[in-house]
Formats: structure tokens, C-alpha cells, sequence
């Protein structure tokens, strides 16, 4: 049978093309969004200043809950969700650590945002864009960093700069510098300039006292550096195993691991992984990477199983009649199974290998443009591994086997004698069987859009690609009964518009609806799945600017380069003649834990800190007041409200930005979640919280004349008008939505690339009917007339079905994120996608159409 199978492959070569084709763009899909999911899972960035240390442990980088912790389950189920803002050790730990097997020293690590301010105020650019970062002295040798120039730090007012920092602001010992910290801009003498120079960040180091001051959490450190004589991995072991006997013996709360709980513990670092340690950037984007791809591959999965299970099936149904002659002349059905499986594995290996090289290439260029948009750090290089091009292998391989399996089923099931007759004409009633199923992937489809309707905010967002396709998995499998259906309400109407024409391919669509619904479901996936993935985005979008550019009322607003705003200029603010109010603004991240669907989960929400009163902002507060955000309270959005099953009095569980858990009493609901965050805190709860503790921007509520006054209020200020900061926050929402449209564009132009080839395939199978059409009479204009009638059906009923998948898809996630069932569509884009599907659907019928109708219709017949 394996040399049957070779001979078949030669002698079907242009046939093939179409499976070949689709298979390989199949293999290269699934290839790029492992390559995502590999390099976030095995990426590193260079190691640079835990360069000389063994050892590095950190606070934990994620948050755990156990999700079945009030069941009777012995096997314990944990979700992890990463951090927004860096964690804490308490600096009592490194007693601990001095005591572990293997460890000779254990040095305390202190790291700040800062900034060195030039003389005009700008920030001084560090070796990274905002990548300057405080340390105390007695750290340096952890990099190591050493003196060039002058002498350690011996007061507080006293700095020693990194070389490469140095140099770019033009400083040396014995000159003054403006450092910006968390407590403002204060200015210091430099005491000495230290190496190397690093690539990656800057450094300016103070005393122990005055970093412990910057740093701002009393009795807790960054991270330590562990120096031992022994293999680090073995060291790096023993730590575990200690802080293991330790959480035995006591809660992570009294081990005094800040905000861990239920597996989240410190973070210990060894060989190539120490640059993730000194680098939370690379982490944050390592999981940004592992979401992305995983998500994406995911929907690729499925998608290529689906188009290349349907291009696959195509080209077996036009050689039934090649399968029947082989079962009339005693071909057993084992051996017509063991054939076309072989040809499979081996069209589906070849393929699927073709497709591994451009899929490293999409995937590099992926991480690529990542990358140049600053979701990824410059030195985060992509990962290439055997695994997701093993899988794509294996995932085009199997598709292709279990589609030729399926579709010679009934061939090799029915006699030889019925074979041959549904080679000559398509049975009319397909089986029982797929007729089931379809019905039962349309409940299942139906049902999940119904269960998104009735949940909130990303929950219902992330449902959409399930509800696709579980709705065209289900027209696929009713095709033919979406055929006839389309057939019986347009077909008379066709008939006598185009008495010639439009009456044979009304004909031709009755008794080949099983062929024509081969070709309408690719068709009907593109237009499904795109409208789905553009008009989900444009309403979210649609709505977050809408919330943002309403509920925004401040005349200006106050940024500033590095870290934050310093605290004297928000002081000064509010002196400003001409300033009515100024409300300090802390953007950040939090996580819900709540119950969902019967588990405990943990859902990342955005977060902002807030002074109140509230000036220049109207969050559109439905029940409570936002004057009563102070200590331990939480305002939250209608739809973070209906997540956590909350109202005006109630107490949440949530997880602050570093992981600390807090149980604030909700004191307001507000309608505007999108726009600004689901979750607004306190400011004061929320400084203590981040990384540099400062303000990210001030709204502030004046006249005319107070723009000038505020540029003028300290260094490095920048002041927006309301325009500007609409404009930067547009811009904002751009990147957002490039991240996802890219990627999920990359799985749109697959499945159009394989409408055309479908579309071909199906055209060019026809040759033999043509010919028969010419022969009795037909000429070449009439058999291309009948062809534009099929393809604009064929259109037509792709429209009408994946409009009819995509809308309630919509209206679910616009239900679920927004409120309303209304999703926001754009007028040229419906019509855009229309004009694509019309012109593919008579480009790929038409063209190949042309090059079979040329020669002579007796050598087709014939052939």
C-alpha cells in the first residue's frame, strides 16, 4: 500500500496542490505561536549585575490561590497569576540564608527607580529608556561594580555614578547632581564614578541609609545576592529546601514573604536565569508571551484543523470515483483505508516540514515587532526549539490522516456497486450522524453565547473565539442542509433573473451541495472569525475611549520624565493661582480573588490610586461616593462589581500591586471601568505599593493662565492640555489593539489563503463538467455565466451565515464588556469585508475556470 500510495501522489501531484498548500501554512501558523509560547517560557536577557553573584533570590513574581481549597480533593489545584509591581523580602531573611549548607555570604540588595536630571531639567537618558535605577553601595559587588574615580559614598548627601551615566550627563567627581527619588529632587555631590557601564540599566548608588530612605519599606530588601564556594544549583536547592521547612513550620505570613500565599514564594535564581531576576520587565513580557501564543495557538489549532480538514476532505471527494473502480475491482476497505492514509501521512509530513522555516521566520518577526514596541525588552531574544515545530509536525500530520480517514468512511462502508453510484451523483441525504453532531455543536455554540451574556468583562471578552468556532464547526457540519436551505428561498429567484445561467447554477447547486458546502465553509470562517476579532476590538476600544474622553474633565495634566511626578511639584500645584483642584493619579495593577463558577480564582484587574476629593475626573459613580476613598476602601466598576458579587458595604478580596493581600470595604460602584480602570484604591494605600512610589500624573482643574505656571512648577514637567493627553491616551489604546489584531491577522490571512485555494481546488475538479457542458452545446461565455452565478450564491450564503455567527458572537461581548448588547461596527469595514469575500469568491472560481475551459472539450471528456 506505501508504494500505491507513492504512485497516487505522482500521478494527483496538481490536485494536491491545494491539500499541500493549506498544510503548510497550517504548519507555519502553528509554529510562530510556539515559538511565542517557547520564548516566553525559555527566555533569558543577559546577566549584568547579578553578574558575579551565584545566587540571586527575590520576592515572588506571582500571586497563587488555590483553586479547590474547600473541596474534598487530594490532588491540589493551583493558579498563578503574575505580579503588576515588584515584591519584597524581609531583610530578617538573610539570617536565615547564612545558615543554609554551601553559603559564605549573603548580601542585601536595595533597587528604585531614579532619575539624574541634566542641568535643563530633562532626564539624563540611562543605558535603557527609563532604566536608571537607585542601589546602596554596599551592593556594588554583586555586579561587581568598582571605583574609577574618587571614593564610596560616606554621607547622604554623597552619590557614585555608574561610568556610562556619567559620561552622557558630563559629570565628575566632585560635581553636583540632581537625582529625582521618591521623595522629590535633591541634589548631591558625586563622590565617585564606578564600572562597567552597563547595557542594560544605570546605576546611582547612595549609603545604606539614605537607599533604605529611596527605597521606602522599612525592614525589607529587593532581593539577595548568595555567595557560596559550592555549585550554585546545589545551593539554590538547599535554599528551597530550607524556606520549605520554614513555610512547615509557619504561614508565609510570619516567614514575612510580602503578599504570598498558596505556593507563591521568593524567586531563586541561578546561571543564565539571574538576568530575569535583575530585569521584572523581562519577566512581565515572558508572560505576556506565554499568554499570546498560548491563546493564539490555541485558536490556530483549531482553525487549520478546521480549514485543512475541509481542503483535505475536497480533494478525496473528487477521486470517489477513483475509490469506487478500486472497490468494484476487489480492493478490500482496509486496503482503500491503509491507501489513503498512507498518501496522507506522507502529504502531511512533506507539507507540514515545508512549513517549519517560515513559521521561525513569522515567529522571529513576531518577538521582532514586540519588541520595537517596547512589549518586550531589546535583549529578550527569541527562542527556537524542537517543540512547536515537532507539534505543528504532528498537528498537520494527524489533521491530514484523520481527514482522509473520514472522508473515504462511507466509501469503504456501502458496497462497491453503491460506491460507484455516489461517485457518478452525490447522495442527497447526507448521514445521520453529522447531522447530529451539527446540531449539538450549534446547542453548545448557542449556549456558551447565551453563558457570556450572562457573565462580565473578560470573562466574556476571551469567550469570543470559542463561539465562533463552535457556531462554523456547526455550518460546516450542516452545509449541506445551509445549501439547499439558501437554494429553496433564492433559487427561483435566480432562476428567472438568468434563464440559462442562473437556472443551471441553481441546478448544479441542488444536486452538489455537498461539494458546494465545502466551499462555503472556509468562506463562512473568514467572515465569521474576522468580523468577530475586528468588531470585538472596535467596541471595546469604541467604548474605552468613549468612558475615557468623558469622564476626563481636568484641563491639564502633569506628567514628568523618569520615575514620577515629585511630590513638591503636586504640593505646588494646588498653590497655583488659577488652579481650582489636582487629584494625584497612580496607574497600576490589582488582582480579584473571588469565586467564579464554583472555584476560587484570581483575575488581574487595572488599578488606580487616587487622592479625593476627585478633581478632573468623573468615574460616573452609580451608588456611593468616591469622597469616602480613604484607608482601607476600594471603589469598583459595575462589571468588577458583578465579577466579585459585591455592592456598597461589602468587603473584597484583592491583591495589591506586589502581591499584598488587602480585604478593602467597597465605598462607591462607577460606570466608567473601561475607560479608567476597574478598581480605584486609595492613593496612600497604593504608593506604598509600587515600585518608585511616586505619582504617575497630576489632572489638574484650572483656568488658562495656570498652564504656564504649572511647566514652570520643577524639572523634567511636562503639562498636557486635554487634547494632548487624549491624544496620548488614543495612542495608548492603538498599541493595545495592534498587539492583538497582528497576531490574530496572521490567522485571518491564513484562512483567506485558503478560501482561494479551496475555491481553486473545487473549480479545477470540475474540469470533466465543463467539458460535458461545452459538448452538449454550451459555450465558453455561458459555462463562465453559470460560474458567476454559483460564486455569487456561494458569496451570498457565506455572508449571510458568518454574519449570522459573528453578530450574536458581538453581542455577548458587548453585553459582557460594556453593558449593552449594541456592539460598535464600522459601516467601511462591513463593506470592506464584503468586497474581499465577493472578489475572492469569483477571482479563485473564475480565473482557474478560464485556463479549464481552454483546449478541446472532447480531450477533457477524454482525460
Amino acid at each position: 500500500m506505501l508504494r500505491l500510495a507513492f504512485a497516487t501522489l505522482r500521478g494527483r501531484l496538481p490536485s494536491l496542490a491545494g491539500s499541500f498548500l493549506a498544510l503548510l501554512f497550517a504548519a507555519a501558523l502553528v509554529t510562530a505561536c510556539g515559538l511565542l509560547v517557547e520564548t516566553g517560557l525559555r527566555g533569558s536577557t543577559p546577566t549584568e549585575r547579578y553578574a558575579a553573584t551565584p545566587v540571586v533570590l527575590t520576592g515572588p513574581r506571582q500571586a497563587s490561590v488555590v483553586k479547590n481549597d474547600a473541596k474534598d480533593d487530594p490532588v491540589e489545584v493551583t493558579e498563578s497569576v503574575p505580579l503588576d509591581e515588584p515584591s519584597t523580602l524581609p531583610a530578617s531573611l538573610a539570617a536565615g540564608l547564612r545558615e543554609v549548607d554551601g553559603v559564605q555570604d549573603v548580601v542585601p540588595e536595595l533597587t528604585f527607580p531614579v532619575a539624574l536630571l541634566a542641568g535643563d531639567g530633562s532626564a539624563v537618558p540611562g543605558a535603557a529608556p527609563g532604566a536608571t535605577y537607585g542601589h546602596a553601595w554596599d551592593s556594588a559587588r554583586l555586579t561587581p561594580y568598582t571605583l574609577r574615580a574618587g571614593r564610596a559614598p560616606a554621607a547622604s548627601g554623597e552619590v557614585v555614578l555608574d561610568a556610562g551615566l556619567a559620561a552622557r550627563a558630563g559629570l565628575t567627581v566632585g560635581a553636583h547632581a540632581r537625582v529625582l527619588g521618591r521623595d522629590g529632587v535633591r541634589a548631591y555631590t558625586v563622590s565617585g564614578i564606578a564600572g562597567p557601564g552597563l547595557t542594560g540599566q544605570s546605576a546611582v548608588f547612595f549609603t545604606a541609609g539614605r537607599a533604605a530612605e529611596l527605597f521606602g519599606h522599612a525592614g525589607r530588601v529587593s532581593a539577595f545576592g548568595v555567595f557560596g564556594p559550592g555549585d550554585p544549583d546545589a545551593i539554590k536547592d538547599a535554599i528551597g529546601a530550607r524556606l520549605g521547612a520554614t513555610q512547615e513550620r509557619s504561614s508565609r505570613v510570619s516567614l514575612g514573604v510580602k503578599g504570598a500565599s498558596a505556593g507563591a514564594g521568593p524567586a531563586v535564581y541561578t546561571g543564565g536565569e539571574r538576568g530575569m531576576a535583575e530585569n521584572p520587565a523581562a519577566s512581565a513580557a515572558k508572560e505576556t508571551l506565554v499568554a499570546l501564543g498560548g491563546s493564539l495557538g490555541g485558536i490556530a489549532v483549531m482553525v487549520a484543523a478546521f480549514v485543512v480538514a475541509g481542503t483535505f476532505g475536497l480533494a478525496q471527494r473528487q477521486r470517489r470515483s477513483e475509490i469506487a473502480l478500486l472497490r468494484a475491482v476487489g480492493a478490500t476497505p482496509a486496503q482503500i483505508r491503509s491507501m489513503t492514509g498512507n498518501e496522507a501521512l506522507l502529504l502531511g509530513v512533506t507539507a507540514s516540514a515545508a512549513g517549519l522555516l517560515p513559521g521561525v521566520a513569522a515567529g522571529r518577526w513576531l518577538v521582532g515587532e514586540l519588541t520595537a514596541r517596547g512589549l518586550a525588552p531589546e535583549a529578550f531574544a527569541p527562542v527556537v526549539g524542537p517543540v512547536p515545530m515537532l507539534v505543528a509536525l504532528a498537528v498537520g500530520t494527524a489533521t491530514a490522516w484523520l481527514s482522509a480517514r473520514g472522508t473515504v468512511r462511507r466509501a469503504t462502508r456501502v458496497r462497491p456497486t453503491e460506491a460507484l453510484g455516489e461517485a457518478a451523483a452525490e447522495p442527497q441525504t447526507p448521514g445521520r450522524g453529522r447531522l447530529i453532531t451539527g446540531l449539538v455543536f450549534l446547542a453548545l455554540g448557542t449556549g456558551l453565547c447565551g453563558l457570556a451574556m450572562s457573565v462580565a468583562g473578560e470573562t466574556a471578552a476571551m469567550s469570543a473565539g470559542g463561539i465562533v468556532i463552535l457556531l462554523v464547526v456547526s455550518a460546516a457540519l450542516l452545509g449541506p442542509w445551509l445549501v439547499r436551505s439558501a437554494v429553496a428561498l433564492a433559487g427561483g429567484l435566480l432562476a428567472r433573473t438568468s434563464r440559462v445561467g442562473g437556472y443551471l447554477a441553481v441546478a448544479n447547486t441542488r444536486t452538489a451541495a455537498g461539494r458546494l458546502a465545502s466551499v462555503v465553509s472556509p468562506l463562512i470562517l473568514m467572515i465569521a472569525f474576522a468580523g468577530a476579532t475586528v468588531f470585538a476590538q472596535t467596541t471595546i476600544g469604541e467604548a474605552t475611549a468613549r468612558q475615557a474622553a468623558e469622564g476626563t474633565r481636568a484641563d491639564y495634566v502633569v506628567q514628568a520624565a523618569g520615575p514620577g511626578v515629585p511630590p513638591e511639584v503636586a504640593r505646588a500645584a494646588r498653590a497655583v493661582p488659577g488652579v481650582t483642584g489636582v487629584t494625584e493619579v497612580i496607574d497600576t495593577g490589582v488582582l480579584g480573588d473571588y469565586e467564579e463558577l464554583g472555584d476560587r480564582t484570581l483575575r488581574p484587574y487595572r488599578a488606580v490610586g487616587l487622592t479625593v476629593p476627585a478633581h478632573g475626573l468623573d468615574l460616573d459613580v452609580r451608588a456611593g461616593s468616591l469622597d469616602r476613598l480613604r484607608g482601607t476602601t476600594v471603589a469598583l466598576s459595575t462589571l468588577a462589581a458583578g465579577s466579585f458579587g459585591a455592592s456598597v458595604g461589602d468587603k473584597v478580596r484583592l491583591r495589591l500591586g506586589d502581591g499584598t493581600s488587602v480585604t478593602p470595604t467597597v465605598v462607591a460602584l462607577y460606570g466608567r471601568g473601561l475607560g479608567f480602570g476597574d478598581v480605584a484604591l486609595p492613593y496612600d494605600l497604593v504608593r506604598g505599593h509600587t515600585g518608585s512610589g511616586m505619582t504617575d500624573r497630576l489632572l489638574v482643574v484650572g483656568d488658562a493662565s495656570a498652564g504656564g505656571r504649572l511647566a514652570a512648577l520643577g524639572p523634567a514637567v511636562t503639562v498636557l492640555d486635554s487634547r494632548d493627553a487624549s491624544a496620548a491616551r488614543d495612542e495608548a489604546l492603538e498599541l493595545n489593539n495592534w498587539v492583538n489584531l497582528l497576531a490574530l491577522g496572521l490567522i485571518i490571512v491564513f484562512i483567506a489563503i485558503s478560501v482561494v485555494n479551496t475555491l481553486v481546488m473545487a473549480t479545477a475538479g470540475r474540469a470533466r463538467e465543463f467539458a460535458l457542458l461545452r459538448l452538449v452545446g454550451g459555450t465558453r461565455r455561458q459555462v463562465l455565466g453559470v460560474l458567476r452565478w454559483e460564486a455569487l450564491l456561494v458569496a451570498a450564503i457565506a455572508l449571510v451565515a458568518g454574519t449570522a455567527i459573528a453578530v450574536p458572537t458581538l453581542m455577548a461581548v458587548s453585553y459582557g464588556v460594556t453593558g449593552s448588547p449594541i456592539p460598535y461596527v464600522r459601516a467601511e469595514v462591513c463593506l470592506a469585508v464584503a468586497a474581499l469575500t465577493l472578489g475572492l469568491a469569483f477571482a479563485a472560481t473564475l480565473l482557474p475556470a478560464r485556463a479549464v475551459l481552454t483546449g478541446r472539450p472532447a480531450d477533457r471528456v477524454r482525460g
